[in-house]
């Protein structure tokens, strides 16, 4: 059968990156076999979601884990949980708040994922501004009605935010808890725990970018008695959270994707990626287009892209828009008329297939 043929869609090439509205990232087959295994047959889902749960933290040296449909539901989870103080009926009674019904977050780091935390019932509060966050700032905002401080690690925001350590000395020092949104700060490996051994009480990663989990699933890491909450709270039990609700098969599968990226030669890895960018970056080189390579990602992941830089006359956006046109995702940064190519998700012949597209763009050439 041919999915693609029945359902009249069209496949395409990823030199993007790991974005959602393209599916993520492509899972290994061990995922697919574990899911299948799991989707025979029924299960304890508590119990599942523990055993997963004491496995990953275990692997990720963690006090504990949880699983998650995704990162934005996590936040909202965490939002949740911070709402409910560990009592069923304030949890219960969500988006309906009393109390302490407040989440800061740092305005430089204010994104469209406060939507997660909103939706729990939360009320957002912006502290600092776009051009810098004194301490000041958030000494002053945390009141006997703050819930959490929620903290969103980019590099795109880290100039103008303080630090995670301050953030989380003066939340702590006030007694107030720290969640933080790492949803696609792999690689680093290391990130798996060390941003928790700063202190925060959860940190979030999304399952189906760099892990190459399933699209729908999501990770917590962080402090046991969080991680509970989290397990009394979380779907599939009612409440406001119910609508996060993951799959037996989602767990499973995260869970494999996580031991084999734990078990991934990392250097190695990156090596390969490097070679992605060589081939299409010679190819291009041949023909007299410019090329250099950017060691990080989007939001300062450590992987290498390649940058193609424009030819005078030609602009970015509307060579963008040829790929797109012959089914291959390229990123587009017009403000410096250049392209970029993710090597997370190509194989060999796609960055060939990459490089020869754009090559006839530049050459008139009708593919």
């Amino acid at each position: 059968m041919d999915i693609f043929a029945e359902l009249g869609i069209d496949g395409y090439i990823n030199a993007h990156d790991t974005y959602t509205v393209y599916g993520g990232s492509r899972m290994p087959p061990e995922c697919f076999e574990a899911m299948r295994q799991v989707s025979q047959h029924f299960v304890d889902f508590a119990q599942l979601q523990r055993a997963v749960g004491e496995k990953i933290a275990q692997m990720t040296h963690n006090e504990a884990a949880y699983v998650t449909n995704g990162a934005a539901g996590a936040l909202q989870l965490a939002a949740a949980t911070c709402l409910a103080q560990g009592d069923l009926f304030r949890y219960m009674r969500l988006p309906r708040t009393s109390g302490a019904d407040e989440i800061i977050v740092l305005h430089a780091q204010h994104n469209a994922y406060d939507a997660a935390i909103l939706a729990s019932g939360a009320k957002v509060v912006l502290v600092g501004d776009a051009d810098e966050t004194l301490e000041s700032d958030l000494v002053g905002a945390i009141t006997e009605k703050t819930a959490g401080v929620f903290y969103f690690i980019n590099s795109q925001y880290r100039r103008a935010s303080l630090s995670l350590e301050k953030t989380i000395e003066i939340a702590h020092a006030r007694g107030v808890p720290v969640v933080v949104d790492a949803a696609a700060q792999l690689p680093p490996i290391s990130n798996l725990w060390e941003i928790a051994r700063k202190g925060a009480e959860l940190v979030i990663f999304s399952g189906g970018k760099t892990l190459c989990g399933p699209q729908d699933s999501g990770l917590m890491v962080g402090k046991k008695e969080w991680i509970e909450d989290c397990h009394r709270f979380g779907a599939p039990a009612h409440g406001v959270c119910r609508a996060c609700k993951t799959s037996r098969e989602a767990v499973v599968g995260l869970w494999i994707a996580l031991k084999k990226y734990m078990e991934m030669d990392h250097e190695t890895h990156r090596r390969t990626l490097e070679i992605i960018n060589r081939l299409i970056a010679d190819v291009l080189t041949r023909e007299g287009i410019m090329t250099h390579i950017m060691p990080y990602g989007p939001v300062g992941q450590t992987y290498p892209r390649l940058v193609v830089e424009m030819p005078q006359g030609y602009s970015a956006g509307e060579v963008a828009w040829h790929m797109l046109e012959r089914r291959i995702y390229v990123g587009c940064d017009r403000a410096e008329n250049s392209l970029y190519i993710s090597p997370l998700n190509l194989s060999n012949e796609e960055a060939q297939t990459v490089a020869s597209a754009l090559v006839a763009y530049f050459r008139g050439v009708e593919l």
